[in-house]
């Protein structure tokens, strides 16, 4: 037991100071059922960060079930969109849609936040580069650095 929380210690620890590598060798060392919500998403980024995509975006999809069944809206939103990018930067663009119109029902209903910044910066980001709309793009981006200096 201690030598999972030492393991577990050791990869947040590397994760704060950004030693993405270190973060997802200590993480690899520990059994993924046992982690919460935050230390999937931190592995996730890890993971990310060390070139292993796949098991980022799987790692993401764990850590959003996880926030929901913990009831963290926020955390799952912010997994949703995160997740939208990783499926629109392969092409996926209906399951992006599908986890982007996820993030728009959770965070509907909750008082403003960044994550609601996130959402309006995914918009911006949709309308400038996959639709050629630069001046919806120009409004949401500037709807999205409002929603920053306000939360």
């Amino acid at each position: 037991m201690a030598q999972v929380l030492d393991n577990l210690e050791a990869a947040r620890a590397a994760a704060a100071n950004n030693a993405w590598r270190a973060a997802h060798a200590a993480y690899g060392e520990l059994d993924e059922r046992s982690l919460g919500a935050l230390d999937l998403e931190t592995f996730a980024e890890a993971a990310w960060w060390s070139g292993k995509l796949e098991q980022a975006v799987g790692l993401r999809e764990r850590a959003h079930a996880a926030y929901s069944a913990e009831g963290d809206e926020l955390g799952a939103a912010r997994m949703a969109i995160t997740l939208s990018w990783d499926y629109e930067g392969r092409g996926s663009f209906a399951v992006s849609s599908g986890w982007l119109a996820n993030a728009e029902r959770v965070l509907a209903n909750l008082p403003e936040a960044r994550e609601h910044g996130r959402l309006v910066l995914t918009h911006g980001l949709t309308a400038m580069l996959a639709e050629g709309d630069y001046e919806k793009a120009e409004a949401l981006f500037e709807n999205a650095s409002e929603i920053a200096r306000r939360v």
